[in-house]
């Protein structure tokens, strides 16, 4: 076979039970291309003769290990995100894989059509079949990422994967060795470099390639890849096997032959293949060996996948952690961003902006309250809860309020931008964005009570208002309605006193008409002045009693006013604003334990096959 600079082969060899034999031992099958070749019906009759005869004395245990990897596939190929999406895409070649290491392991083997000799292919212990894969040729100012594509599409290739021995041919200069390394190959697998390097610096080359990418696994004895590199060059050899057809008597044509496919290198390829097909002595039969080579791959590949999810895994914590710190962190910030100020003398001061909106209050509040003495609170004492509750409601906190509420945009900014990070954030990491996670943040997202509105924070400002309008002015205004009617109803009475005590002395009675309780017409007149002039000063103290009393009232709720805000704003951030990024954290974090937990198990599960297939395949001596 000529290798050509920018194709890569793979060769699938695939190994037949030795009871499939017919009776003569120089039949090879061999498949190229779309032609296939088997053997006859004689052979096929044998062949099922021996296989039933190798199957009552097949080994169970590695068809037990066999089953148990099978167990696992749908476990690991059901899995989302980028560290399975390969594993769901070979996922039917991973069946084929273990169905044909099922056969190997029970030593049922499916005769060919045709039987075809070669030379070559019978200098092997067993038949062997030869599938090629040959890649497009590409330009030579093809891209790296193009050369590197049409590589993977042939790794994952069902004919390469079903392989019980992979040949890769490539030439290192259109295909870099790192590029082949890179990807994750199955045991037993053949790398031929087209090209004649020594053998000292095809080492130092491959030690250097493979510190760089050195993959790391489950278990230990999946660590090291088991492959082997080969320098060789087909062209050289194919050359030399021209010059012996052209002149095969001819010494120097022999010589020229003998020399150019010596050091071509190519017999490496063929004792390489050899030891591989040679049966080893814990294993008598090489099917067996092979089918739990396969199963080998397949827990490999398992491993890679699982390696890949824990990454994603991990990732996704660290992200969602982010996540969940910076909501944290806004959280914390934004009451001081909000309730706290500068002072306009000195900047450097921070201010409650709440206790001054309350202080400047109070201020406006004053001369209103000022203005309501008793004497034009007897004028207007059916108006004093009007007066006081328009005072309350044009100067209560008003700048405030407008404050609140442009800090209410600045939050629903915030609420946007965490929603997007933590969408954001779901639509990176597929592998734990469950279907449950995302129809829970779109109900969040869609819930009426999502969205902030303007009295989002100023809700308490609006409840405090009405508490002093209901309460302490309404209890101002029947303070102040009673006072009146009780000076009234003083001075009326303390002129009825002076009246009677006037009138008898008028009428000449000379005691008056209080007269009969020992009291005269001059005392009389001074108790009935004396009853109108306290009426009035206890009006006038009951008043000033109730206004202090409402003063007191208001300072009151304004300090309830500064908690009730801090209370909303936290209620508003949890319920609102964090909410689907908090939701999303959990939920992912959950997702993640889970996940965690039953990548656990698979682990176990895999570690357990491993060892067995180590244990079968090394003897007893072999401890994983």
């Amino acid at each position: 076979m000529s290798p050509c600079p920018n194709y890569l082969t793979t060769r699938k060899v695939i190994a037949k039970s030795l009871a499939s034999l017919s009776g003569s031992s120089a039949s090879s099958y061999l498949s190229r291309g779309s032609v296939r070749l088997a053997s006859s019906s004689t052979s096929a009759v044998s062949d099922s003769a021996k296989s039933e005869k190798d199957a009552q004395h097949a080994i169970p245990e590695p068809l037990t290990l066999l089953h148990k990897t099978r167990s696992l596939l749908p476990r690991i190929v059901g899995k989302g995100g980028p560290g399975f999406q390969q594993m769901a895409e070979v996922s039917h070649t991973l069946e084929s894989v273990l169905s044909k290491a099922y056969q190997n392991g029970s030593c049922v083997s499916t005769p060919s059509l045709f039987n075809l000799s070669s030379g070559y292919l019978a200098q092997f212990p067993i038949p062997v079949e030869i599938s090629e894969l040959r890649s497009p040729s590409l330009p030579l100012t093809s891209s790296f990422s193009k050369v590197h594509e049409t590589l993977r599409d042939i790794l994952r290739s069902p004919t390469f994967l079903e392989s019980d021995i992979r040949i890769i041919v490539c030439n290192p200069v259109t295909m870099p060795i790192n590029a082949i390394l890179e990807e994750h190959l199955p045991s037993k697998t053949i790398l031929v470099l087209s090209s004649n390097f020594q053998k000292k610096e095809l080492e130092a080359v491959v030690h250097q390639q493979m510190s760089r990418h050195n993959t790391h696994s489950l278990h230990p004895r999946t660590q090291s890849r088991d492959f082997h590199i080969i320098s060789a060059d087909p062209g050289r050899a194919i050359r030399a096997i021209r010059i012996l057809q052209a002149n095969p008597t001819s010494p120097s044509a022999i010589q020229k032959y003998s020399t150019d496919f010596v050091e071509s290198q190519l017999s490496q390829v063929t004792k390489s293949l050899h030891d591989k097909l040679v049966p080893t002595k814990s294993m008598k039969t090489v099917q067996r060996k092979l089918g739990l080579e396969r199963v080998q791959d397949v827990l490999h590949w398992f491993s890679v996948a699982i390696l890949r999810t824990r990454n994603e895994l991990d990732n996704a914590f660290l992200d969602q952690t982010s996540l969940k710190e910076t909501l944290e962190e806004h959280r914390a910030r934004i009451e001081v961003d909000i309730f706290q100020g500068r002072g306009q003398s000195d900047e450097k001061t921070p201010i409650n902006i709440v206790s001054e909106a309350i202080k400047q209050a109070e201020r406006d509040m004053r001369p209103v309250m000022d203005r309501l003495t008793w004497w034009q609170m007897i004028w207007r004492v059916d108006e004093i809860s009007n007066i006081v509750a328009t005072a309350v409601e044009r100067t209560w906190c008003s700048n405030l309020e407008k404050k609140l509420i442009l800090e209410t945009g600045h939050l629903a900014a915030l609420q946007n931008e965490t929603s997007e990070s933590a969408l954001s954030l779901l639509s990176s990491h597929p592998t734990v964005a469950t279907a449950v996670l995302k129809n829970t943040l779109l109900q969040i997202k869609r819930s009426p009570g999502y969205y902030l509105t303007p009295e989002s924070l100023t809700q308490p400002i609006s409840s405090r208002r009405n508490q002093i309008i209901e309460y302490p002015t309404m209890r101002l205004h029947i303070t102040g309605q009673r006072a009146v009617l009780g000076m009234t109803g003083g001075i009326v009475g303390g002129a009825g006193i002076g009246w009677a005590g006037w009138l008898g002395w008028l009428l000449g009675s000379g005691e008056g008409m209080l007269g009969f309780i020992g009291i005269d017409a001059g005392t009389a007149m001074g108790v009935g002045m004396m009853s109108a002039v306290a009426s009035i000063r206890w009006a006038v103290g009951r008043w000033e009693k109730s206004k202090s009393r409402w003063w007191q009232d208001l300072a009151r709720v304004g300090e309830g006013l500064e908690r009730d805000l801090k209370v909303k704003l936290q209620t508003t951030m949890e319920r609102q604003v964090v909410i689907l990024g908090e939701t999303a954290c959990d939920g992912m974090e959950k997702s993640i334990r889970a996940q965690e937990k039953e990548l656990a198990d698979v682990v176990a599960r895999i570690e357990e096959i491993q060892a067995g297939v180590d244990e079968v395949l090394h003897g007893s001596q072999c401890k994983p």
